[in-house]
């Protein structure tokens, strides 16, 4: 590299604004603690998307909230060049990236989980299966697009099986994203087969993926985690954004219940938050903390879903 355009480089990082607390006043009334934490699923600009923090903003904010990592996520692209830069920049081992397999990176395309992680390999590790594009994301809300499936008949295709050797090869992290049942409970049994470790259900109590009580129950015992989020809260007919108003509210009462139901070691809170108009990614993950902790949910079990569990499906003990 030349001496100039290392001199640019240099000039462009130490003229980032340095985020603070103050510029981001916490939204809502929690003061719950995020050291140690871990946010599995949070959305940042650069996006198609409006998004109230890019991934620097972002990262900064959690650094001084001292949690321990942060996953970003893209509909459209791969995020772990991303990740890695904005650790680069901020002298950070926090961000992590992935990418989501939707139409724009080829759907289910083997090539994209492998140029994510070869970019990447230390960050990223996320490969979420299809979103806005799944077949059942369109089916729950009455899109007209066919939408992606993971099947072929009774079975998973050709490119669903590569993706799941690579995901076992380079010990990446599954997550379902808006899958239908049957895909997440086929999608979970072949990928334990092919030897993948780690394995996350994506926002499982919302209307995609739409599992049931014993689904999940089954998950678990296949040693999947369950995440459940801050946005399934905040979504359905009052929420003050008009397209999460489609889809069904998950009350603290019911996510708490499931909680005890199904045991704290097998789920993992996240916020799901980054879209402009909603609270802040920290402040809806220490909300969320905060009213199951109202709930009756344990310290000990907080501790376990906003700590351990995430740092166990990162592979961070």
């Amino acid at each position: 590299m030349r001496c100039s355009q290392f001199l640019v480089i240099l000039w462009m990082i130490l003229s980032l604004p340095q985020m603070s607390e103050a510029q981001f006043p916490a939204q809502g009334a929690s003061a719950f603690s995020l050291a140690g934490s871990i946010d599995i699923h949070i959305h940042t600009a650069p996006d198609v998307f409006q998004r109230s923090l890019n991934d620097i903003e972002l990262a900064q904010l959690c650094m001084a909230r001292n949690m321990r990592a942060v996953v970003i996520k893209n509909h459209y692209e791969s995020t772990s060049a991303r990740a890695r830069l904005t650790n680069s920049i901020l002298q950070s081992n926090l961000v992590f990236g992935g990418v989501t397999l939707n139409e724009s990176v080829g759907g289910i395309n083997p090539k994209a989980v492998e140029a994510m992680y070869r970019i990447a390999p230390d960050v990223g590790k996320f490969v979420w299966f299809p979103t806005l594009d799944a077949a059942q994301h369109a089916r729950v809300f009455g899109l007209k697009n066919r939408g992606i499936s993971i099947l072929d008949g009774e079975k998973l295709t050709k490119p669903t099986l590569e993706v799941l050797r690579l995901i076992a090869q380079y010990n990446l992290v599954l997550a379902t994203g808006h899958l239908a049942p049957a895909e997440v409970m086929l999608l979970v049994k072949e990928a334990k087969a092919l030897g993948v470790r780690h394995m996350v259900v994506t926002h499982a109590l919302a209307d995609t993926p739409g599992l049931s009580l014993p689904q999940m129950k089954e998950l678990v015992s296949n040693g999947v985690f369950l995440e459940f989020t801050y946005l399934s809260f905040i979504s359905g007919p009052q929420a003050q954004l008009p397209f999460l108003q489609k889809s069904s509210h998950v009350s603290m009462e019911k996510m708490a219940a499931v909680i005890e139901e199904i045991g704290a070691e097998h789920i993992i809170l996240s916020s799901d938050l980054g879209q402009m108009g909603n609270a802040i990614p920290p402040d809806g993950l220490s909300m969320i903390a905060e009213l199951l902790q109202q709930q009756g949910i344990s310290a000990a079990e907080l501790e376990l879903m906003l700590k351990d569990n995430p740092a166990r499906l990162l592979g961070l003990e």
